[in-house]
């Protein structure tokens, strides 16, 4: 007999706006009908630890098989997951680990090597030298400070310098925002990165001042290439997005946890 439909694996996501994870989501259930196990979503509406933290312990009340948990903080989400472990329940991060923690494996890119290479980008775009904006999210997630190091790492003795990183807070709206009012404010900005693609899912319309700027030189170079942001590629208002594998951390994720749950 088959007792693999009793168990339940949840995605938590770093907020369900954060629509980077839907990749992910698509191949984890997948990989879930194919397995005969239960997949599903969890989150809070936007990237908050401390919702994190209410979402998780719901989870562990209901005493779930398995848990795949992207951390919006490592250091405030640690307690929690080794809650999780301690309750029997298997725990793995996808896309931003949290490493102190008990969690059983990561699973997604190597930050500091996706910096490193999108400081590669920035000099081909940039060889003489020149000003950049910095995009972060929320600044204590794990994945964005070791892809900012890498960044800032990969750009030594290049003759390129970085303005204070600005944070759109992983939140679409808010990055459109910021990203507009300092590109009208900076008048020697030369490029932007964006350590997350979150401005890119937003309409072209509603980056008038992005569009101006890239049509008139400047250049942008993002992580993350959601089928949405490759309108701003087409339209010249992007010139480098370097993709994550979110389909493969989804899917690898799911399995990873079934084997676990099963010793």
């Amino acid at each position: 007999s088959n007792h693999t439909e009793d168990i339940t694996i949840v995605l938590v996501p770093k907020g369900l706006d954060n629509r980077i994870f839907l990749e992910a989501k698509a191949s984890a259930d997948a990989a879930g009908k194919e397995l005969g196990i239960n997949i599903e979503w969890s989150g809070s509406v936007t990237s908050d630890a401390e919702k994190q933290i209410e979402v998780m312990e719901r989870l562990i009340e209901r005493k779930v098989d398995g848990i795949l948990i992207s951390c919006n903080n490592a250091e405030q989400l640690t307690d929690v997951i080794d809650q999780a472990i301690a309750a029997g329940i298997a725990v793995g991060t996808l896309d931003s680990d949290a490493p102190d923690s008990q969690r059983q494996f990561y699973i997604g890119s190597d930050n500091y090597a996706l910096g490193q290479e999108a400081a590669r980008q920035m000099r081909t775009l940039l060889p003489d030298g020149g000003m950049v904006g910095v995009l972060e999210g929320l600044p204590d997630a794990q994945n964005l400070q070791a892809r900012l190091k890498g960044f800032y790492d990969g750009l030594a003795g290049s003759g390129i310098e970085c303005y204070p990183a600005v944070s759109g807070k992983d939140d679409f709206q808010i990055s459109v925002a910021v990203v507009e009012e300092f590109t009208a404010q900076t008048a020697d900005l030369d490029a932007w990165f964006f350590a997350g693609g979150w401005p890119l899912f937003a309409e072209p319309e509603a980056l008038p001042n992005l569009s101006a700027f890239t049509a008139a030189g400047g250049h942008v170079v993002a992580v993350d290439a959601a089928w949405p942001m490759l309108r701003h590629v087409e339209d010249g208002r992007v010139d480098i997005l370097l993709g994550q594998g979110y389909g493969e951390m989804g899917d690898l994720g799911v399995r990873t946890l079934l084997s676990l749950i099963r010793g």
